[in-house]
């Protein structure tokens, strides 16, 4: 199933809150007295979970993900998303060490090490980025998704 094409495409895998038609979730309304997008305290736990990343790393997603798992789509989404960019960015920032620690041992010199500068100058910029341009897109009720070279799906 597809909405009309553009830039608000639900994640592949969402389900259809509402029918096909003009009362559909994409046209920005659904039927008469049934409420349209997330409630108020699922886009404050989504919100919460990108803030807390940029705050205190991990943990704010993952006390998220765990809290709303179950019990709302919305929320859990967007905590996964965040919780999946600090996995990611901390993968791409241990390989390169990885790679210069060998080789400053080797070579007895620490300048290896520079190998690993323009991957820490990336995500210092992209993690603020990417963390701001998610928590306004949670706050507004909508689903975004990171790049896929800059975050891995792990954790869905």
């Amino acid at each position: 199933m597809t909405g009309p094409p553009g830039p608000h495409q639900p994640p592949p895998g969402y389900q259809y809150q509402y029918g096909h038609g003009p009362h559909d979730q994409w046209y920005g309304y659904g039927p008469p007295g049934v409420p349209n997008g997330p409630s108020g305290d699922d886009t404050t736990w989504a919100l919460m979970a990108y803030l807390g990343t940029l705050i205190v790393g991990f943990i704010a997603p993952l006390i998220v993900y765990f809290a709303k798992k179950n019990t709302s789509p919305f929320s859990r989404f967007h905590a996964a998303q965040s919780l999946n960019y600090g996995i990611t960015v901390l993968i791409h920032m241990l390989v390169p060490l990885l790679v210069a620690i060998p080789l400053a041992i080797v070579a007895d010199d620490p300048i290896w090490f520079l190998l690993a500068v323009p991957m820490v100058v990336f995500h210092a910029v992209a993690q603020w980025v990417f963390l701001i341009l998610g928590t306004v897109k949670a706050g507004q009720g909508r689903y975004y998704r990171f790049p896929v070279w800059t975050c891995f799906r792990m954790i869905r």
